[in-house]
């Protein structure tokens, strides 16, 4: 009989982490786990190797993502939904999303990753928007759930632009949530300091406003250059 290859623990927790965020590149990844450059590739080879986890290139020059397979899911047990390869509608939010995800964890803040979400009816509500077609309704699901002082915070990966009747409606989700006291509030993290500007105004419309009031406000950008920070001074620490 086959010996049955099992991963190290750097490779597990790695593993782990892609089950519980979804398609990540490996930068971000690398990051997240507090790896070297080297490291990375050599635990992306063991799990690709062991067909827990694919890659898929997004095109010249940006790299790629990994991701779990159903065998990597599942070796792993944790409860999340598993994932395809994304198609490239969904790269930008999912390179977002990893980054988002890897400054979390290198702030001892994720409580929830995308896919876990995914698969928890108690993290999913509805949103109802008009716009020139009609009236539409939607679930909805953060894209992550950040844990402050034991106080849940939703996140939003904001990189493409909603209607503003949409993102009224995902605002007014959270400003319910936090009322009924399931979060303590909600984190945006836009793709430019405008888009920023737009959610805080809309936010401001439906009683949630910076700092106290609920409302959290980063840029991707602000986000990958403190995740690096963060991750490089673990690194020096342990050195």
């Amino acid at each position: 009989m086959a010996r049955r290859l099992r991963p190290g623990r750097a490779t597990m927790t790695g593993l782990q982490w892609l089950v519980r965020v979804g398609p990540a590149p490996l930068d971000a990844w690398r990051v997240a786990m507090g790896w070297g450059r080297s490291a990375v590739y050599s635990h992306a080879s063991r799990l690709i190797e062991r067909r827990w986890a694919e890659a898929t290139a997004m095109g010249h020059g940006a790299g790629s993502l990994i991701y779990p397979t159903r065998d990597g899911l599942r070796v792993t047990g944790v409860e999340a939904v598993g994932v395809v390869a994304p198609a490239p509608t969904w790269w930008a939010h999912c390179v977002g999303c990893a980054w988002t995800a890897a400054w979390l964890t290198q702030r001892g803040q994720l409580q929830l990753g995308c896919r876990e979400l995914a698969g928890d009816p108690g993290w999913r509500g509805e949103v109802r928007w008009r716009d020139r077609g009609g009236w539409r309704t939607s679930g909805h699901h953060p894209d992550l759930v950040r844990v402050i002082e034991h106080t849940p915070v939703a996140v939003e990966v904001e990189l493409a632009r909603k209607s503003s009747a949409r993102l009224a409606a995902i605002v007014e989700l959270h400003a319910l949530w936090r009322l009924q006291g399931k979060i303590g509030g909600v984190l945006y993290v836009c793709g430019s300091e405008r888009a920023a500007e737009r959610v805080e105004r809309v936010a401001e419309r439906h009683g949630l406003t910076r700092g106290r009031g609920g409302l959290g406000l980063r840029t991707l950008q602000e986000v990958k250059v403190e995740a690096r920070e963060l991750a490089s001074r673990s690194r020096a620490a342990v050195a």
